[in-house]
């Protein structure tokens, strides 16, 4: 059974040569601002749970009521983590009337897997947290195919929150974290479904040439792999 979650379902629709990359177990480039969002990450779990309260986070009036039981403590911690059977999706979403047009039907076996960055105790409330230089909207989180996913893959979960800041903790004092609610809905996991199918149909079709030139070269500026593309 092959194994997908979200990023890489999204690496092989922008761009489908970085399949090849991580078949032959290429490591993306390592980047520092990835390091700043995982600092940032971990004092807004932290907050949110509870352990370690933030002054910053303290001012922010709309997080005051949001508190999460659950909130990773490790890289991939299992108990944030989902995993369904692709199988098990083609029995409630497979259908004619997919929003983009005709469904593919996969050959292979697969499955979903995924981890969200903190939940309550019945996987009914969902929370990610965003970091960037440029703020997240709630239009672009509403749109976000990786909440679709989540709760395509979770049908538990009614809502996704998501706590939007800048990635140094110095800047909130400047620019306040916001956050967001969206609800979840069944036309958000039938359009994650027909994009999941979309990428694994990428997938058999053994072409991998997307992203690059017509000498097969990869010039990506933001190359998921970086450096390591095999293919620079």
């Amino acid at each position: 059974m092959i194994q997908l979650s979200y990023s890489t379902l999204n690496m092989v629709h922008e761009a489908s040569h970085n399949w090849l990359n991580k078949m032959m177990g290429r490591k993306p480039e390592d980047k520092w601002y990835y390091h700043e969002g995982k600092e940032a990450h971990k004092i807004i779990q932290q907050h949110l749970s509870g352990k370690k309260p933030n002054l910053f986070l303290s001012q922010v009036k709309d997080l005051q009521e949001f508190m999460f039981e659950v909130v990773e403590r490790q890289d991939f911690d299992p108990r944030c983590k989902f995993n369904v059977t692709l199988e098990s999706l083609m029995k409630t979403y497979y259908n004619e009337t997919s929003p983009n047009g005709e469904l593919y039907k996969p050959r292979g076996e697969y499955n979903l897997i995924g981890f969200v960055d903190g939940r309550d105790t019945g996987w009914t409330r969902g929370l990610e947290i965003k970091t960037s230089s440029q703020v997240w909207s709630i239009t672009k989180f509403k749109e976000a195919m990786q909440r679709k996913v989540y709760v395509l893959a979770v049908p538990t979960l009614k809502e996704m929150i998501l706590v939007a800041s800048k990635r140094k903790q110095e800047e909130w004092e400047r620019e306040k974290p916001k956050v967001f609610t969206v609800p979840s809905t069944n036309e958000d996991r039938a359009e994650a479904f027909d994009w999941i199918l979309g990428g694994i149909k990428i997938i058999e079709s053994g072409n991998y040439s997307g992203g690059l030139d017509e000498n097969g070269v990869c010039n990506l500026p933001f190359c998921y792999y970086g450096v390591n593309c095999m293919f620079k």
